[in-house]
């Protein structure tokens, strides 16, 4: 019967054999088989004597590891593979926790989700402590910190299960748990304030709220992150929405068949080299990077090497097997043997004892012949000669110990075996040796001898390239460099059936095109797309942000941890920078110094973890990025708050000297959003305010809209921030809001502060005149008429002025033109051109529409020279003087149509429309596009004319007016 081992190691290690726990008279047994068991490979003896006896000797460390084997092994039995060289741990034997933990932790379904999290009873070896090796107990610190992490995602992943299941209280129960892995883990704070609020708790949300406020404030001096803010009083006003309904299970679709796509050229290059090894040998390297598709290319050989009757040894090096003499060339050997079992029959005595020093089984049938001590580069050269015989053996080769028949058997391209080296940059330096001298014997040898590396860990592999330089002299080798994949070969994939809907440039612009994220960002799209939800944690389809898959995620996270500190300090920086840095923003944003800098640029190019962006010019500095967004947020994410705060700080201060230098290229929103991701929110709103004076004056209303949003969000002065934040949406055409910002603004004014009262008052006149309300438009002008009359002439004036127009709106002609007259008066009292501009131009309608065509297009005429001499429009261009300008215009061009003067109608309609889309006033851009149209309808341009009618009607249809249906913004054609 066999034995029951097993490794508890989340939490107090415990060792059990057929269910009863074992005890050792040393606690360095235990920390052996942790190691062991974590690791899941072999370690040499001088390791872990190393490891486990620091201070000893080499023969004291061995004579102590020798004993605690010994005490080990008798309670693993054969759990415990001990040979002379090595020690491992038999995984199919010994079931250990952490490699359960993790296995769960990787599959997507709920059940294994909750698998995971029971079997972390506690930190990884809570509560052992090995005195004396500060190498174990660095690694099992790192260990458990990587577990930890784990089990946060694991359980926010889980969390977004339940809740996606309808199962709430289980929701809450593992959202508690993943808090406590870290009180300053905001999502977690925010599920639970969700969940309570779901479960109309909303006490209990309250009080998880000011617990992070507490907990922020005593430990990081920082708000809660606005997402947060905004989800509490969500929850407080009780607008939070209701938690998502279960859905259904769906049929499980139809696995994907993936083909290999975008490698035309490199697979062909496979195929040639392997149809010319039929007498020669050939040797063809793949160099690149994780994830660029080297494998699949390997695959693809491999089968149709197999369909064709061919004979292929495959083998692939470790991370952390370098210092594991000849492993690699073991591994081959043993594939070999695997392949031809009658392999060490075949061979001469010497060649089968020689080989078997790395493979005892060669050996088996000449127990008489003894192999020769490696104790010279002459006895090792053997010991390659020996190795390469078993591989021509094995392979079918016409030089070998097989002879003639095994070469038959190998079948399709005359013959030729391939043997298959994966991953050589992890191969133990004994093994490239024999690589090398493989290559440089290929003459004669009908093999195809296949390796794989990735450039940014290629340099131990010098000797190989040397004798891979030598085969490419003599014709007999080759490299193929895959690289990313195109659009075009990104379109092939997605036009498959049961491939999501993904927007390509979207694609690449967060994979680069690398095949393995394309993959698995496709497949993740995929599946959320069947099952109608997001992968936990991420944000949804219809939001800004894809989110990395999770095993893009563990992939990246891997490569980022294999680089020095100063690297991965560095890295934070460039992600925390988020775009193009040069060396010295990564500097004073890392806190490392210039040799570090640069040693840490020179390590992640050689890594490809970022690459060096080509200079615009000779004159600038260059600059670095990441060469996908999946690798920036991935290591953005893997940096804890408090440390992406502090970053986000530096830059901020850094970026702010260099904005004060040079505006133009560091935007003030770029400071803005690194103040505010520090939780500097005073200094943020500041900052955010000045982005949306840019962006206003660049008619940008979107970004000043986003911007001011988040001023206000931060703290930014309630008043100003919201009758500016109204004067963006009416440009935007969402009166709705314009409305209830105004109206805000209207009821925190101060009381006594009539200026203000009559600016706010005169914009709400404004948004209901657009709406065609004009009973409250008049309503609200003559508050603004009796709060200016007398104080103010030009506000006056104005007022007056919209007031003519929306009695001209109501058909009261006579009141319209006093009230005109009287604007007229009052601007040129107060000597205000741009009041006087309005006032012409309103005087000018009156006329037109009283059938008086000269005096209407002097006073168009008036107003539009009024408007041109206005300071702003002649230095740039901006609001009420460009507006003024649009409105002249377009009243002229409408007067010239209907006096029979059609072409210079449709050259001023031209140019009021060419700077009211400037303007970008949404409602009025709509009514000169349909003006436009009606001059070139009445041309005989009908194309054209149904062009800007098509426009009109997509900008009418897009303006907010409320709930309400409003005819009359569709009629708007002057103003």
């Amino acid at each position: 019967m066999a034995t029951d081992l097993s490794l508890a190691l989340l939490g107090p290690p415990v060792v059990r054999r057929d269910g009863v726990p074992v005890t050792f008279d040393t606690r360095k047994a235990t920390a052996l088989l942790a190691r062991l068991a974590v690791t899941g490979r072999e370690h040499s003896r001088e390791q872990l004597a190393d490891l486990l006896w620091p201070e000893a000797d080499s023969a004291k460390g061995r004579a102590s590891l020798r004993r605690t084997l010994s005490v080990t092994a008798a309670a693993m039995g054969d759990g415990l593979i001990i040979s002379r060289a090595a020690v491992a741990l038999s995984p199919a034997l010994v079931r250990v926790d952490v490699r359960d933990f993790e296995a769960a932790c990787g599959r997507p379904d709920a059940a294994s989700l909750e698998r995971a999290v029971s079997l972390y009873r506690d930190d990884f070896l809570a509560g052992f402590t090995l005195r004396g090796c500060p190498e174990f107990e660095e690694w099992q610190a790192s260990v458990g910190e990587e577990l930890r992490q784990a089990l946060a995602r694991g359980l926010q992943r889980l969390v977004a299960a339940c809740i996606a299941d309808g199962a709430l209280e289980r929701a809450a129960t593992h959202a508690r748990r993943w808090l406590q892995l870290d009180p300053l883990h905001e999502p977690a704070h925010q599920a639970i304030i969700r969940l309570h609020g779901w479960a109309g708790q909303r006490s209990a949300a309250m009080r998880q709220y000011r617990s992070l406020v507490r907990v922020l404030d005593r430990d990081l001096a920082v708000r809660p992150l606005p997402e947060t803010m905004r989800l509490y009083d969500d929850v407080r006003a009780g607008r939070l929405g209701p938690p998502p309904v279960p859905a259904e299970a769906p049929a499980s679709a139809a696995p994907l068949t993936w083909p290999l796509v975008g490698r035309v050229a490199e697979l062909a290059a496979l195929r040639a080299a392997w149809r010319a090894a039929g007498r020669d040998g050939r040797v063809v390297a793949i160099a690149g990077q994780a994830g660029s598709g080297k494998t699949r290319l390997i695959t693809e050989l491999r089968a149709e090497a197999a369909g064709a009757g061919g004979i292929v040894l495959a083998a692939r090096s470790h991370d952390g097997e370098t210092g594991l003499p000849f492993v690699l060339a073991a591994d081959l050997l043993r594939t070999a043997l695997a392949i031809r079992p009658d392999l060490p029959d075949t061979l001469p005595a010497q060649t089968a004892a020689m080989a078997g020093r790395l493979v005892p089984a060669l050996a088996a049938s000449q127990p008489d012949s003894a192999a020769p001590p490696l104790d010279s580069p002459v006895a090792v050269t053997r010991l390659f000669a020996a190795i390469a015989d078993m591989l021509r053996a094995a392979t079918g080769g016409a030089g070998g110990a097989g002879g003639a028949g095994a070469a038959g058997a190998a079948g399709g391209a005359g013959g030729a075996g391939i043997v298959v080296v994966e991953d050589v940059h992890w191969a133990d330096s004994s093994s490239l040796g024999l690589l090398a001298y493989l290559v440089r014997r290929l003459a004669d040898w009908p093999l195809l001898l296949v390796l794989s590396w990735q450039p940014e860990q290629a340099g131990r592999l010098r000797v190989l390239r040397t004798a891979l330089g030598e085969a490419e002299s003599q014709s007999m080798g080759d490299i193929i460099e895959p690289g990313p994949l195109g659009p075009e070969a990104i379109g092939t994939l997605l036009a498959l059936d049961g491939m999501p809907r993904v927007d390509v440039a979207r694609l690449l612009a967060e994979t680069r095109g690398l095949p393995m994220l394309v993959r698995e960002y496709v497949e993740a799209l995929r599946t959320a797309e069947e099952q109608g939800e997001d992968e936990p944690g991420a944000p949804g389809p219809g939001e800004a942000d894809w989110w990395p898959p999770a095993s893009v995620r563990d992939l990246l996270r891997t490569r980022l941890q294999a680089v020095s500190e100063p690297t991965r300090q560095m890295l934070t920086a460039a992600a925390v920078l988020g775009s193009d840095n040069d060396a010295d923003l990564l500097r004073a944003v890392s806190g490392r110094g210039e040799d570090e800098i640069v040693e840490a640029l020179d390590e992640a190019l050689a890594r490809s973890l970022l690459n060096e962006i080509p200079l615009p010019s000779p004159h600038q500095a260059p600059s670095y990025g990441f060469p996908y967004e999946a690798l920036r947020r991935t290591a953005y994410e893997s940096a804890t708050l408090a440390r992406r705060r502090l970053l986000h700080g530096r830059a901020a201060d850094v970026l702010n000297r260099r904005h004060v230098r040079d505006p133009a290229t560091t935007p003030a929103a770029t400071v803005a959003g690194h103040l505010q991701l520090a939780g500097r929110d005073e200094e943020a709103a500041r900052w955010w305010w000045r982005a949306a004076e840019v962006a206003r004056e660049l008619y940008a209303h979107a970004e000043a809209h986003a911007h001011l949003t988040k001023a206000l969000a931060l703290g930014y002065p309630q008043l100003p921030g919201r009758i500016t934040l109204g004067g963006v949406l009416v440009v935007l055409g969402r009166y709705r809001e314009a409305l209830a910002e105004f109206e805000t603004a209207a009821a925190i004014a101060t009381e006594g502060d009539w200026a203000t009262q009559a600016g706010i008052e005169h914009k709400l006149a404004d948004v209901h005149h657009r709406l065609g309300d004009w009973d409250l438009a008049d309503a609200h002008l003559t508050v603004v008429t009796e709060l200016v009359e007398g104080a103010e002439p030009g506000r006056l004036a104005r007022a007056q002025a919209d007031r003519a127009v929306v009695a001209y709106r109501r058909g009261a002609v006579g009141q319209a033109a006093g009230l005109g007259r009287a604007a007229l008066a009052s601007a040129r009292a107060a000597a205000d051109p741009g009041a006087t501009a309005q006032a012409l131009n309103v005087l000018g309608m009156l006329a037109a529409r009283a059938g008086d065509t000269a005096a209407a297009e002097s006073y168009l005429r008036d107003s539009l020279a009024e408007a041109r001499q206005l300071p702003e429009l002649v230095a740039a261009g901006a609001g009420p003087a460009l507006g003024a300008a649009v409105a002249a215009l377009n009243n002229l061009a409408r007067l010239l149509a209907e006096t029979s003067r059609g072409r210079e109608a449709l050259e001023v309609a031209a140019e009021a429309l060419e700077l009211g889309s400037e303007l970008g006033d949404q409602h009025r851009v709509a009514a000169l596009h349909t003006n436009m149209a009606d001059l070139l309808h009445a041309d005989g341009q009908r194309e054209a004319a149904m062009a800007h009618l098509k426009e009109a009607a997509r900008r009418f249809a897009a303006v907010d007016a409320g709930d309400a249906p409003r005819p009359e913004i569709w009629t708007l054609v002057e103003w």
